[in-house]
């Protein structure tokens, strides 16, 4: 699945910045408490920062939960100290710093966007793809429950099997939907706190288990079409409402 790959780096990058965050906080609980005036220690979601003096500009290296933090290892960021003690912020009050050197290279950013034209276009089609078998499996769903001599054992199995192909596809749509929202602008170092919340990666990976649920209940209710058609062919005496129960165990979990 085409977005298997992309939530798990998501995720991947979310628990490296988490790590990150933590580290950071471990480490600044440890130093001692400042006796003099100057700007506390913080971290401002990009980067970790120690005590500065006032009128100070301060450096510390590029964060290393950056995904080309190889390429920018031995460069920094720059935050100033202003002289009443406080971080120098921005108009709105959003924390300033030069992270200038820890961006992307020019080279590096031309590749990652041919891929992304690239990854654009398969996207076009499994989207066209997963929303026309959509239509089909709701109107097949569809037509199964409204006709009521449609109702029998062989075709409660079928509406199950199209249930779980239905819950694939709209997971898979709503990652994209998810991705699209949180994740289409261009990151920065001032929306990387944003972009790599709590809030952002919760919805992927809600969605990204509803997906994978329906996969394994695709596979599960393909069994159980088979169990039925053994039993049909093979068990002499077969009664077929005693069985829906473990079917629907098989099929769901």
């Amino acid at each position: 699945c085409p977005q298997g790959p992309a939530a798990q780096i998501t995720d991947f990058l979310f628990e490296s910045w988490k790590a990150y965050s933590e580290e950071c906080h471990r480490n600044m609980s440890r130093l001692p408490a400042p006796t003099e005036l100057v700007c506390n220690r913080t971290f401002d979601k990009f980067s970790c920062w120690p005590d500065a003096l006032p009128n100070t500009t301060v450096n510390v290296s590029c964060p290393w939960f950056l995904p080309w933090y190889r390429k920018v290892k031995h460069r920094h960021v720059f935050k100033t100290c202003g002289p009443d003690g406080q971080w120098v912020t921005g108009p709105s009050g959003q924390s300033l710093r030069n992270a200038t050197q820890c961006q992307i290279d020019a080279e590096d950013l031309a590749a990652q966007e041919r891929f992304a034209r690239t990854y654009g276009s398969f996207k076009v089609m499994y989207t066209v793809g997963y929303s026309v078998s959509l239509c089909a499996l709701i109107l097949a769903l569809a037509v199964l429950l409204g006709f009521s001599k449609l109702h029998c054992m062989r075709n409660y199995i079928h509406m199950n099997l199209f249930a779980s192909f239905i819950l694939k596809g709209i997971s898979v749509l709503v990652i994209d939907a998810l991705l699209k929202t949180h994740y289409s602008d261009k990151v920065d170092d001032y929306n990387v706190g944003i972009w790599l919340s709590d809030e952002a990666a919760a919805g992927c990976r809600a969605a990204t288990v509803f997906m994978q649920y329906g996969i394994v209940a695709n596979y599960c209710w393909l069994l159980v079409e088979g169990i039925y058609l053994h039993n049909l062919l093979v068990v002499a005496v077969f009664s077929e409402r005693s069985y829906f129960t473990l079917y629907l165990c098989i099929g769901w979990g």
